[in-house]
């Protein structure tokens, strides 16, 4: 799934040998591997950047270099300086007088983190351009699409950081995050359009500007919240509630009686693929409208009863500004529903069921507000049975965050291969789709690996990321038959194991579970003998077990009897209503139903004191040593007053407030008093939207907390060393030369119509 992953424990593994490997972090960046160079490699690399600056500036003053050090690298020669294993640009005059200075391509995340950091205490605008690279079946590869093909342009460079002495130099290096001007790329999350509804219903705003939600919509959308989780947790305790009967009065009307005749023949390989299904990319408020009607009716179809039994679904977020999980945003929506249109060709008067599937881009203009008006009616519709894959990893907290949105009478095909497999993790959906017959496993595979982890809010979107995102929604509906077979098939075995799962081809994706708390008040728990469990953990996974070779027949004394060829079992009609007694089911879908209470609750704020930058900076402060050897108690106290006053621009704005700014910000601007915009860039070129805003009073009730404190006395008396206030704009150097130019060009104008008036009047006395 394209979702933002919660990381399981391979992830702590790798967080703890990064932690222990002596390499020299300040301890800001445990969120990545562990870095390449050492800490003295950290040493010259922070005399490098002095070096950089101090030359840059006597550059922009006097335009020749001058005053060289003895250091530990050649500053002299022009051949690439070496720390650790990245060749750096030699500072040379040349190069010191270009606007920006790169660094090298070669740098790994976790390094150029620390680089940032670092750059932010030593007075430096730096700024992040390129492509980072990703890990492709063995083979690196741009996140960009394929240049394989011919007559194509040249890749985009890859990630690398640049610094530079001057405010507005960075403006101009090419495939940065930010346009040329300063404003924001296509990469920007639209947070004054896209608010969270839940801030908005829990908030306490006093903008005027913004406040012009309808509170009475609001208030009854939190009210019917309130009895959706009632009916969820009696879904979860009663799971049977959930079956679909036959309905005497509307015969046709779909139930889940089971034909064993019909769904041993069922396997993935005859469903249509993306390529062979029609779909839209739904980016207008008039085309969600289309969306629901088609989701409800079918294609061409717009009256009568709606047709829908059931919704496939799947969310893609991303992370807005690095924040954890309180800045993750749903980017992307994929529906498809089992309703499928009788399309009959002319020629041939042959006839077959066309499905679509349906993409909705949740930044598009108008569609944010619109989501909960006219796709919440069908996530809260007990009668549907909305089927998706790892709901609790992000999708239900995301839906209940950004739109108010709960999903009534869910079906959790990764919980349901959890129970079929008794593992403890269910299988990923690139291998359950493998394991049921599906041909194109591997490109899904493919996709999967390139797009899983995609910045989803980058517009436009890429033709292939959104096939991947078609991929996670095609085959849910099958599945959840095939699943719902296995399940009945593993209680009529009296096995603890129904599929055979030796190992996976693809990584669990890490949910975390609802804790017992949340669901104290569902009794629903079956326990099952799991004695009989074993597992072969050798080999590769099998082959697609189409006709379900390893199910077993119980004689009469209650044994265990080998498969016999592809036999099915000797009952093959189960009744909807025989399903209850089914417990494997049973606790399938109540497990289903539980993870629909895992909500967004609010509380998943950073505490202040916890912060690994404070953390950081008070471990320096105590031994002496480092660039928070400073920090003050005066510096607490701004510290604390500032992450108040977050809190309270949050409410105001509708946010969290890790989405305002976060903690780590706020530690530079405690520690460096920073009274400027300019001063502010140089922890980040792209400051928080609420602070660039001109119309926005929060970057003068920043700086006046600032001003006013007594860490920014403090430094004003000159007992920490000064900030470099100087700031230089590369932009005004060029004005200055060019004005020098033409005073030049006028005086020697001026000398030259001199000498000739001289000459002149020498040539005519001359005649006389």
């Amino acid at each position: 799934m394209g979702r933002y992953k919660r990381r399981g424990s391979k992830f702590r593994q790798n967080r703890k040998k990064s932690e222990n490997s002596g390499d020299g972090d300040d301890g800001n960046n445990y969120y990545s591997p562990a870095v390449m160079m050492g800490e003295s490699d950290w040493i010259v690399l922070e005399k490098y950047l002095l070096e950089y600056r101090t030359r840059a500036y006597q550059a922009y003053r006097v335009n020749q270099l001058s005053g060289i050090g003895n250091h530990d690298i050649n500053q002299l020669d022009d051949a690439p300086v070496i720390i650790g294993k990245h060749n750096f640009l030699p500072l040379t005059s040349e190069n010191c007088r270009q606007p920006y200075l790169d660094l090298p391509d070669t740098l790994n995340s976790k390094e150029r983190r620390k680089i940032h950091s670092m750059c932010a205490y030593l007075d430096l605008y730096h700024d992040t351009a390129g492509v980072e690279s990703v890990q492709i079946s063995g083979a690196v590869s741009d996140s960009t699409e394929s240049n394989c093909a011919k007559n194509v342009s040249p890749p985009t460079p890859a990630r690398r950081i640049s610094v530079s002495i001057y405010e507005d130099g960075l403006r101009l290096v090419p495939n940065r995050d930010v346009d040329a001007d300063g404003g924001v790329s296509q990469s920007f999350f639209p947070s004054q359009t896209c608010r969270p509804w839940y801030y908005r219903a829990y908030g306490n705003s006093t903008n005027t500007n913004i406040n012009t939600i309808n509170h009475e919509d609001i208030q009854q959308r939190v009210d019917a919240i309130e009895k959706e989780k009632v009916q969820i947790r009696q879904f979860a305790n009663l799971p049977e509630l959930t079956l679909r009967l036959p309905d005497d009065e509307n015969p046709a009307a779909s139930c889940d009686d089971l034909d064993f005749n019909i769904l041993d023949q069922l396997d993935l390989s005859k469903e249509p693929t993306p390529d062979e299904t029609p779909w839209m990319l739904v980016d207008t408020v008039d085309k969600l409208k289309l969306c629901v009607t088609e989701l409800l009716y079918g294609v061409g179809n717009d009256g009568g009863s709606p047709k829908i039994h059931e919704l496939a679904f799947d969310l893609e977020m991303s992370n807005v500004g690095k924040m954890g999980s309180s800045g993750v945003r749903t980017c992307l929506i994929q529906l498809t529903s089992d309703v499928a249109t009788i399309m009959v060709d002319e020629l041939s008067g042959s006839s077959k069921k066309v499905y679509k599937d349906y993409i909705i881009d949740p930044l598009a203009p108008g569609l944010w507000d619109a989501i909960p008006t006219y796709l919440g009616p069908i996530f809260s519709d007990p009668s549907i049975v909305k089927i998706g894959h790892g709901i609790v990893g992000m999708d239900t907290t995301s839906l209940h965050r950004d739109f108010g949105i709960l999903i009534v009478n869910a079906f959790d095909t990764y919980e349901a291969s959890a129970i079929l497999t008794q593992r403890k993790h269910g299988m990923g959906l690139v291998a359950l789709c493998h394991h049921y017959g599906l041909p194109s496993w591997e490109y899904y595979k493919e996709l999967k690996n390139k797009f899983q982890c995609s910045d989803w809010k980058i517009r436009p979107l890429e033709k292939r990321a959104m096939e991947y995102g078609r991929f996670d929604i095609r085959y849910l509906v099958t599945l959840r038959k095939l699943l719902v077979r296995d399940l009945v098939k593993m209680d009529l075995l009296h096995s603890s194991a129904y599929l055979r799962v030796e190992s996976s081809d693809e990584e669990d994706i890490g949910v975390d579970l609802v804790s017992e708390q949340e669901t104290q008040s569902d009794s629903f728990e079956m326990r099952i003998d799991s004695s009989a469990s074993s597992f072969n953990e050798d080999g590769d996974m099998p082959a697609a077990n189409h006709s379900l070779k390893q199910f077993e027949s119980v004689d009469g004394a209650g044994k265990l009897l080998p498969a016999t060829g592809n036999s099915p079992p000797s009952k093959t009609i189960i009744l909807a209503s025989e399903l209850p007694c089914y417990h494997y089911l049973m606790k399938a879908i109540s497990i289903s139903q539980k993870r629909c209470l895992k909500l967004w609750s609010g509380d998943e704020e950073e505490p202040i004191l916890q912060n690994q930058s404070f953390i950081s900076m008070m471990k320096q402060a105590a031994s002496g040593t480092g660039h928070g050897k400073y920090w003050s108690d005066d510096h607490m106290q701004l510290y604390r007053q500032l992450a108040e006053w977050r809190v309270t621009v949050a409410q105001r704005e509708f946010s969290s407030a890790p989405e305002l700014c976060t903690l780590d910000f706020l530690v530079f601007v405690a520690y460096k008093t920073p009274k400027s915009r300019s001063e502010m860039r140089r922890y980040s070129y792209v400051l928080p939207k609420c602070l660039e805003d001109e119309t926005l009073p929060y970057f003068y009730e920043l700086r006046e907390m600032v001003m006013s404190s007594d860490a920014f006395h403090l430094r004003q008396s000159h007992s920490l060393p000064e900030t470099m206030n100087d700031v230089a704009y590369y932009s005004d150097r060029s004005i200055l030369h060019e004005h020098d130019v033409r005073q030049n060009r006028l005086v020697k104008l001026l000398l030259t119509s001199a000498v000739v008036g001289v000459i002149a009047v020498a040539l005519r006395a001359r005649k006389r």
